[in-house]
């Protein structure tokens, strides 16, 4: 299976996934194996779809990376709070029912465990065409996926729980519900925050403080405290700034900061690099930042020194910079499909080669032959996600670099004993 523009759609191509309502997740429009014509195809485009899934052959073993039911879950999630941000800003006063939203996760959840080979951050799970709900979704499944893949971190930070520190559906709950606060500001101050993404906007820090308030009594602590603090930066630039004992206002820093809040720290701006504000009001959204360039940016730009370094490994670990199934051109020339990625090495994946005219009829045919980019040396991907990523490209400066498994276990051993 190949993940596709819509764009690069062409009747006769097969669905690989089934294709569901973008408000409505449980209603499937198109199933697997339909055959798109032209006029489904601009069915989709009035829909804002704005990618696909494709069978393709000899590309089959993809599938292990994706699971429908996983994408069909974080849909319903991403769904049923973005209605419910809806009747909060339509009805004023309006109060959040929590209970939904932990069945949500909790099935989420349930179908992570039951697929660990779809644990990869390889598809847009929120398809909503509201900003507030489709952030809340993906930073929710980021969140997740980060914290199951940080396991010992977990455990070790959180070690008066024992192994209850493992459970990261309160770190869900709170990545879900993060930005709650943006729906008591002003609709001028919301539009001032999305045209300008000034953080040092005021009104628009105050967002945290007023979700915090909205969600303390009615979530568990940790996930109401991650709401609160999830803009704080692990260099202590963050806020909202804390009450010393003589009054004075200090920073939040390092390991002081709940590890909820590092991680939803990290998921959310790899949200907002990822899908940057329209330019203007009544502007249409931007095409979403290639997925390298917004890691290269989080690993190696300013945004760094907002992550924790452990979680900066896990993210990485977790999202792909170039998704198996995604197409890609290499520098010279050749048109491939990622097949297989290393962690420790992510912007050097296993490709295959396609045919020039891949999408074409005529070019449906096998790869021709498979190259592990970390064995070519004068190899590498030029383009992907219809950009040039060239200077986007970040690559290890040891080889335990973005390790985030050695980095726990290194964690573990530094641990004095018992």
């Amino acid at each position: 299976m190949l993940r596709v523009e819509l764009t690069q759609a062409r009747p006769g191509m097969e669905l690989a996934m089934p294709i569901t309502h973008p408000r409505n997740p449980d209603i499937v429009l198109l199933r697997a194996g339909f055959s798109l014509d032209s006029k489904t195809i601009e069915r989709l485009d009035e829909l804002h779809a704005r990618e696909i899934w494709i069978r393709y052959p000899g590309m089959g073993f993809v599938s292990q990376h994706i699971c429908p039911e996983i994408v069909r879950a974080g849909r319903r999630l991403s769904a049923a709070i973005g209605k419910a941000f809806d009747e909060v800003v339509t009805e004023g006063g309006a109060h959040l029912d929590y209970a939904p939203y932990r069945r949500a996760i909790s099935d989420l959840m349930e179908r992570l465990i039951d697929n660990p080979r779809a644990g990869l951050f390889v598809v847009d799970l929120a398809s909503s065409e509201i900003p507030m709900s489709r952030s809340a979704g993906q930073g929710c499944f980021l969140s997740l996926l980060m914290g199951i893949k940080l396991e010992t971190y977990l455990i070790l930070s959180r070690s008066r729980l024992g192994m209850v520190a493992r459970d990261v559906s309160n770190l869900g709950m709170g990545a879900l519900l993060r930005d709650v606060g943006m729906l008591k500001l002003p609709a001028e101050d919301r539009w001032r925050w999305r045209s300008a993404s000034d953080e040092t906007d005021p009104a628009w820090r105050d967002h945290v403080r007023l979700g915090y308030e909205m969600v303390r009594g009615e979530i568990e602590p940790s996930a109401a405290a991650a709401v609160l603090h999830h803009h704080q930066h692990y260099d202590g630039t963050g806020f909202p700034r804390r009450l010393t004992m003589g009054g004075e206002e200090a920073p939040l820093a390092g390991e002081d900061i709940h590890i909820f809040a590092r991680i939803l720290a990290a998921a959310d701006t790899f949200e907002r690099l990822r899908y940057p504000a329209p330019a203007g009001a009544g502007e249409p959204e931007p095409e979403p930042v290639p997925t390298v360039r917004v890691l290269n940016r989080m690993i190696r730009g300013p945004e760094s020194a907002w992550l924790d370094p452990i979680i900066a490994k896990g993210l990485v670990n977790t999202v792909p910079p170039f998704a198996p199934g995604s197409l890609v051109t290499l520098s010279n020339g050749l048109r491939c499909a990622v097949v297989n990625w290393d962690p420790c090495d992510p912007c050097r994946p296993e490709v295959a080669v396609l045919e020039k005219n891949a999408l074409e009829p005529e070019g449906f045919r096998e790869p021709r032959e498979h190259l592990d980019l970390r064995h070519e040396p004068d190899l590498s991907i030029a383009e992907a996600e219809g950009q040039d990523v060239r200077a986007d490209l970040f690559f290890p400066e040891t080889r335990d670099e973005f390790d985030a498994y050695r980095a726990q276990t290194e964690l573990i051993c530094r641990q004095p004993a018992a």
